[in-house]
């Protein structure tokens, strides 16, 4: 049902009210935000969220929380949820999921998926 009502969505964008087809230029596009990218030897480029991403270098930071709600997931497969303005002590940073201590509604450590930082 859903797949329908894009379809219809979309052919109501290249197609004016009178039937007649627009042109490409006046259809506006969705900005995308650029991921962030580590500078230096074989740069990376990664972003689970759309905020900083903590880095290897973010080891022994404790940083705040932008997300609304960040899952905490424990190794017994238990989890608890941090809010934003939380914050979590970084073990181990710099890949799509982050290892440390989170403070707040929590007060476990777990890991969260990167990039919804401060």
């Amino acid at each position: 049902m859903r797949l329908i009502a894009s379809m219809l969505a979309a052919t109501a964008l290249l197609v004016g009210c009178g039937g007649e087809e627009q042109a490409p230029e006046t259809l506006q596009e969705v900005p995308v935000a650029p991921a962030q990218q580590k500078d230096g030897e074989g740069s990376v480029t990664a972003m689970a969220g759309p905020y900083y991403y903590a880095w290897s270098s973010d080891n022994g930071k404790r940083l705040e929380i932008c997300a609304n709600d960040l899952t905490v997931h424990r190794s017994n497969g238990s989890t608890c949820t941090l809010t934003r303005g939380q914050t979590f002590t970084v073990y181990s940073g710099g890949s799509e999921w982050v290892s440390g201590h989170a403070w707040g509604n929590c007060n476990l450590d777990g890991q969260v998926q990167n990039g919804w930082f401060c």
